[in-house]
């Protein structure tokens, strides 16, 4: 479990992307406006480029994880043909316990449903005797002499239950601490600062590899995206007093924007290698970035995606980019209960910075349904409610027609708009699918032009907005390459060839 939701600050920013871009590859996605003001979104166009693919898209999920059973509707979120509420959901994290036991269930069932789902682990806490705090919960550092032993767990944990990916720890760059501004209830966490990030993957790393051959390595899996690249603190909190994140690590730099001004600003001791930083931290140790295979992130805090750094690997992505845990919770703007589709658009929000800004390959909310406080930690359910979040249907909007292993994202060029926010994906047999939020109270008209492959002759919009939930409306001709996308005020619309 992580820290935070969002708020409806800016979706999509920065970086090199596959959002409204500023010029023809892709510049920095639209975003950064109101999320919800009044008046017109006007676009003046955009373009996909069906030649110019990015990331390949592995698949959409959620967590079991923390939770031993559950009824849930597992046709409706594995199946794509199984009524109006089925997602196409293809990937589910579960958990380790202490002891290399399951957290978590639901592997069965997804199977039974979809059996290409792709299993996924995570592990939060080795016993308290074996960690700086003594504790299995409230953070704590794992002793280096208990590094093979913890290691040993979870490839054992591997070769029971052969997982497509594993990763080595579940939020190492936080802590729950009850009574600290920001923070949660105690359960179990584990900090690693980044030069133990890349001490602990060289040990774990191999080992997982040797428990199982094909399962794929997570690492670092923090908390907040800024902390992967960096030793900045995410803002945005509701607590007057303190909008900002709880910096275990006492880093002492907080932004939602990775700048070397910014960075300047933090902590000697963070930057020796104590603080969060362990992206480059592993980059820099050819033997730590060799020991993992998927850059697992979580989107908690700052609420957005950071691009790739231009100082690792020259600015080219060489690992696949998983975003395995996102919600609304505590102390955040999004943190709820709430249903509706302002909430339905600022996930759509998410979604999109995730896989244009971050070129994930994977993105994945937590829970089915809030357990602990009623608020937006479940997908579909708030704690003590029935009815299902528009949430549910607007990560529905990409997971239902942007299939795993068989779509790549594609660049989308040339727009101005701060509240229409466009995405497209091309499978392997030149289908194209086009995903454009609009966050605005109005409704937009928005011309996209279709260059770089053979366009589809017809294209199917499917709605969720405040009176519907992933509608299927009358299909729109392509003309010449070019079609118009017609967005309701506060809705997101999947375009999807025929």
């Amino acid at each position: 479990m992580g820290t935070g939701g969002t708020g409806g600050g800016n979706v999509g920013t920065g970086g090199n992307n596959v959002g409204v871009g500023g010029g023809s590859g892709g510049g920095s996605a639209t975003g950064g406006g109101s999320n919800g003001t009044g008046g017109e979104a006007p676009v003046s166009g955009v373009t996909v480029q069906m030649d110019h693919t990015r990331q390949i898209i592995r698949g959409f999920g959620f967590n079991t994880a923390l939770r031993d059973s559950g009824s849930l509707p597992w046709d409706d979120l594995f199946s794509t043909d199984n009524g109006p509420n089925a997602i196409g959901l293809s990937v589910l994290r579960v958990g380790m316990k202490t002891d290399g036991s399951l957290t978590g269930y639901g592997i069965n069932e997804a199977k039974a449903v979809f059996p290409n789902v792709k299993i996924i682990g995570s592990t939060w806490t080795p016993q308290g005797s074996w960690k700086t705090s003594g504790t299995p919960d409230n953070g704590g550092h794992v002793k280096p002499e208990y590094y093979d032993d913890w290691a040993d767990i979870i490839a054992g944990f591997v070769s029971q239950y052969k997982p497509y990916a594993m990763s080595i720890a579940n939020e190492s760059d936080f802590k729950s601490c009850p009574g600290v501004a920001v923070c949660t209830v105690a359960y179990d966490t584990t900090e690693y600062y980044a030069s133990e990030m890349v001490e602990f993957v060289k040990i774990a790393g191999p080992k997982i590899r040797a428990a199982n051959a094909s399962t794929l390595v997570i690492a670092p899996e923090a908390s907040e995206w800024i902390h992967a690249w960096s030793n900045i603190s995410g803002t945005g909190s509701t607590e007057s007093s303190h909008p900002n994140s709880s910096d275990p690590y006492n880093c002492g730099c907080f932004g939602n924007e990775i700048t070397p001004e910014l960075e300047a600003t933090c902590s000697q001791a963070c930057k020796d290698g104590q603080g969060y930083d362990a992206g480059h931290a592993m980059w820099n140790d050819s033997a730590a970035w060799a020991a993992f295979d998927i850059f697992g992130v979580h989107e908690y805090d700052s609420q957005k995606a950071f691009a790739w750094p231009a100082d690792v690997n020259g600015g080219v992505r060489d690992k696949e980019v998983w975003q395995t845990e996102m919600s609304g919770v505590m102390h955040w703007p999004e943190h709820g209960p709430s249903t509706d589709i302002n909430n339905g658009v600022a996930v759509a929000g998410w979604i999109h910075s995730a896989l244009t800004v971050g070129e994930a390959s994977a993105w994945l909310y937590w829970w089915y349904q809030a357990y602990y406080d009623d608020d937006n930690e479940g997908l579909a359910l708030t704690k003590n409610g029935g009815d299902i979040a528009k949430r549910y249907f607007a990560l529905g909007q990409y997971s239902k027609f942007i299939r795993p292993d068989v779509f790549h994202a594609v660049t989308v060029a040339n727009g101005d708009s701060a509240d229409v926010l466009v995405s497209a994906y091309v499978g392997d047999g030149g289908e194209l699918v086009v995903v454009a939020i609009n966050k605005s109270d109005a409704a937009a008209e928005v011309p996209i032009t279709i260059t770089g492959g053979t366009a589809p002759a017809m294209l199917t919009p499917h709605e969720t907005s405040d009176t519907k939930s992933l509608e299927a409306g009358t299909a729109v001709p392509v003309t010449a390459g070019v079609f118009t996308a017609s967005l309701p005020a506060k809705s997101i619309t999947s375009f999807v060839s025929q």
